[in-house]
C-alpha cells in the first residue's frame, strides 16, 4: 500500500503534512485509516476554467478557515475542514466527509416531524453563517446532506462575505444573507411540495395550505433586506435549541496584545528639554542729540561782529 505526502497547513495555518491514499477521485485515505474529501483543481482544463476553479477553491477555504476559527466547537450543519494550502502551484482543500447522502431529488418519502428537523438543520446553517458574515451563494438541494437526524450545508465553493461581490458574478450584485433564506425557501417549497422552483421564479403560496404559507411569509419579497432572517425562521419552526455563539475577534485577540505589551512595554514618551536661550541685551535708550561746539562758536562770533558792526554805523 503506497501513501503519498501531502504538505499544506491545518485550519489554524501552522504547517501540517498527511499520509494519503487515492481511493477515488474526491476521497482519499490517511495512514491512520480516516476518510478524508480532498479537493483540488482540475487537472483537464482550459485556462478559463482553471481561473474560475481556484476561484471556488479560495472561496471555500477562506470560508472553513473563517468558521473554523469563529467557532469553538465543530458545526454539524456546516462542513469541517482538516487542512489547507493555497500558496503552491497544486492548491487544496481537505474535508471530513459530509453526512448522510446528498438529498437532490431524494426528499419527497420524509416524514412530516423529519421534515421539520430538516429544515431546522437548514436554516441553522444558514444563521451560523451569517453570524460571521458569511452567504453561502449556492443553496439547493444538491449543496444539502441528510443522515435521518441533521441537515448539513456543504459546498462552500460560492460563499463569500456579507456585502461583497462574488468574484465570478456579472450582475454586479452584493451577497446579503437575504439571498440564502430565499434559495432556501425553494427548498422548502419543493420539499412540501414536489414543485421544482426556477431560479429566478417566485412560487405561488395562496393556493397552499397555510402552515406552507404561514412559514415562507415574506422569503419572496423582492427586497432581500425585507426577508426573514434565518433566526426568524427558526422561530417560526419553533426550534428551542441555542445558537451557538461564534467567538467575538476582538476579545479573542486581546490576550495576545497584553502578552504582547507585557514583552515589549511601549515606549515612554520623552518630554523635550527646551535649549538654553541667551538674553538679548536691553535696548540703550537714546541720548539727546548734541550740537558740536566748534561750529556753535562761529555762530555766535559772526552774530556779534554784525551787530558791532551796526552799532558802530548807527
Amino acid at each position: 500500500m503506497t501513501f503519498e505526502k501531502l504538505t499544506g497547513r491545518d485550519p489554524s495555518g501552522r504547517e501540517a503534512s498527511w499520509e494519503i491514499q487515492a481511493l477515488d477521485a474526491d476521497r482519499v485515505k490517511t495512514g491512520s485509516g480516516v476518510t478524508l474529501v480532498l479537493r483540488s483543481l482540475p487537472a483537464d482544463a482550459s485556462p478559463v476554467e482553471l481561473a474560475a476553479a481556484e476561484v471556488l477553491l479560495d472561496n471555500e477555504i477562506r470560508a472553513l478557515t473563517r468558521l473554523h476559527t469563529r467557532y469553538l466547537k465543530a458545526l454539524p450543519e456546516l462542513p469541517r475542514i482538516v487542512g489547507y494550502d493555497f500558496d503552491s502551484a497544486e492548491p487544496f482543500v481537505l474535508l471530513e466527509p459530509p453526512i448522510g447522502k446528498c438529498v437532490d431529488g431524494g426528499l419527497r418519502t420524509l416524514l412530516i416531524d423529519e421534515r421539520r428537523r430538516f429544515m431546522i438543520g437548514l436554516f441553522r446553517a444558514l444563521a451560523q453563517l451569517d453570524a460571521v458574515d458569511l452567504v453561502h451563494g449556492s443553496v439547493g438541494l444538491s449543496s444539502l446532506c441528510w443522515d435521518g437526524a441533521t441537515t448539513q450545508l456543504v459546498d462552500l465553493s460560492s460563499a463569500v462575505g456579507t456585502g461583497e461581490a462574488p468574484r465570478l458574478s456579472r450582475n454586479g450584485s452584493t451577497a446579503h444573507p437575504g439571498h440564502d433564506v430565499r434559495a432556501a425557501g425553494r427548498v422548502v417549497y419543493e420539499l412540501f411540495t414536489g414543485k421544482h422552483v426556477a431560479l429566478g421564479d417566485t412560487p405561488d403560496l395562496v393556493s397552499q395550505p397555510e402552515v406552507l404559507a404561514s412559514l415562507l411569509r415574506g422569503v419572496f419579497d423582492p427586497d432581500p433586506r425585507l426577508r426573514p432572517t434565518a433566526v426568524q425562521m427558526l422561530e417560526r419552526l419553533n426550534d428551542r435549541d441555542p445558537l451557538p455563539r461564534p467567538v467575538d475577534v476582538t476579545s479573542a485577540m486581546k490576550p495576545g496584545y497584553d502578552r504582547f505589551d507585557s514583552l515589549r512595554p511601549p515606549r515612554v514618551a520623552e518630554v523635550p528639554v527646551s535649549q538654553p536661550t541667551v538674553p538679548r541685551p536691553a535696548p540703550v535708550p537714546a541720548r539727546p542729540r548734541q550740537i558740536p561746539l566748534v561750529p556753535l562758536a562761529v555762530v555766535v562770533f559772526l552774530v556779534v561782529a554784525a551787530i558791532a558792526i551796526l552799532v558802530a554805523v548807527i
